[in-house]
């Protein structure tokens, strides 16, 4: 592998990274859906165009928010697990190192083969720390979603019937 393209690896993974954040924090919002919109909006809503538009409000605002007011918004709603509460600390964290301060803390490492290796792995480890919080997340509130007729194989069908209406390649 050049040097060129094992930059554009450290990149990717950054990238991959920075997605996985972006998975967690519409999770996050899905789960405020569930706890906080849903619950009192109950039997108010009298259109689907109604309902869209509190949806889109509800969630826009919520995705104006930074990371760490999305954590603090959900757990204001919710109880979390401890070990859920440690791993979304840790999520934000991460996030926040990431957006703000990863290729200047990294830069001399970034300047050669085996550092490069370095920031890769932390990239990976990144990702997965975003991705697990994100899966304790979907386990932790799973039956708060099912109360209100979500249930996977509802979720399913929706995902399905998305993916025919687009030309989907990946």
């Amino acid at each position: 592998m050049t040097p060129d393209e094992h930059v554009r690896e450290v990149y990717a993974h950054f990238g991959l990274a920075i997605y996985c954040s972006q998975v967690l924090e519409h999770g996050i919002g899905n789960t405020l859906v569930y706890a906080s919109l849903i619950p009192s909006n109950l039997g108010k809503i009298r259109s689907r165009t109604e309902w869209e538009e509190k949806f889109d409000g509800f969630l826009g605002a919520h995705f104006d928010k930074t990371l760490g007011r999305m954590i603090a918004a959900l757990k204001s709603e919710i109880a979390i697990p401890v070990e859920l509460e440690s791993m979304l600390t840790e999520a934000l964290k991460k996030r926040n190192w990431l957006a703000h301060h990863y290729f200047r803390d990294r830069s001399d490492e970034f300047l050669n083969e085996r550092g490069r290796e370095i920031m890769i792995e932390e990239l990976k480890a990144t990702q997965t720390l975003f991705s697990d919080a994100d899966e304790r997340l979907e386990a932790a509130t799973k039956p708060l979603r099912e109360k209100y007729g979500f249930t996977d194989e509802r979720l399913e069908k929706y995902f399905d019937e998305y993916c025919a209406d687009r030309e989907i390649d990946i």
